[in-house]
């Protein structure tokens, strides 16, 4: 470069050396950065696509509400597949009864239900699991946190229900509750209202929830 110095010009070309090399390696974080925020967008509106399993019920007007209530509360889209029977392998003989735990493994497991993201299960018959030192309590319904699958049982809603809208609101609180988990909400402390309050096995926590996600739950839906 005429004019400069030796040195001065020794001293330009390095710099232009960096900031070549600077622009050289700033293009693939840029490419990384606009890849995992076109990533984030897509999961923010990929809409959940969820499986409503009659097992063994045949209640159509509650499964129809059911499909309603989920797919506003959870902005999903719902689906009523076909009646399947009661999995033989979840029967537990000692008490007369079908063990909630074997039910959503086999659902999570079934190639039936690969293409949705999420299954629940509703029934009319008696559900239990393991809680602490009781090997077999009988349950209204349950989630694992996170997974796939939950179900929901009617049997212990319909006692003390005052009628057939008294049991669909218990039912409908129990699917949103239990489909939460599903989506990674544990049981909350924060609020007596939130939907996701531990129900302690009675229907009287049932009643007083509301169909509402405290703050802190609602954000770890979004």
């Amino acid at each position: 470069m005429p004019g400069l110095k030796p040195e001065n010009r020794i001293a330009m070309n390095s710099a232009l050396l960096l900031l070549y090399l600077l622009l050289l390696t700033g293009a693939p974080q840029q490419e990384k950065k606009a890849a995992t925020s076109a990533a984030q967008s897509q999961n923010c509106n990929h809409v959940p696509h969820i499986a409503l399993v009659p097992m063994g019920f045949s209640d159509a007007a509650m499964l129809n509400l059911l499909q309603s209530e989920i797919t506003n509360f959870y902005q999903a889209r719902v689906t009523i597949t076909a009646t399947v029977e009661m999995p033989a392998a979840a029967w537990y003989a000692p008490r007369n009864r079908y063990r909630a735990d074997t039910i959503i493994a086999i659902l999570a497991r079934s190639k039936q239900y690969a293409a949705y993201d999420k299954v629940i299960a509703i029934t009319g018959k008696d559900i239990s699991t393991t809680k602490g030192q009781y090997p077999d309590w009988g349950i209204l319904g349950l989630g694992f946190c996170p997974g796939k699958s939950c179900v929901v049982s009617t049997r212990r809603l319909k006692k003390s229900a005052t009628g057939t809208r008294h049991l669909q609101e218990r039912t409908v609180k129990v699917a949103l509750h239990e489909l939460g988990h599903t989506f990674g909400i544990p049981h909350c402390a924060n609020s007596s209202k939130c939907l996701m309050r531990d129900a302690g096995g009675t229907v009287k926590s049932v009643d007083a929830e509301e169909k509402y996600l405290c703050p802190k739950c609602r954000g770890m839906l979004e």
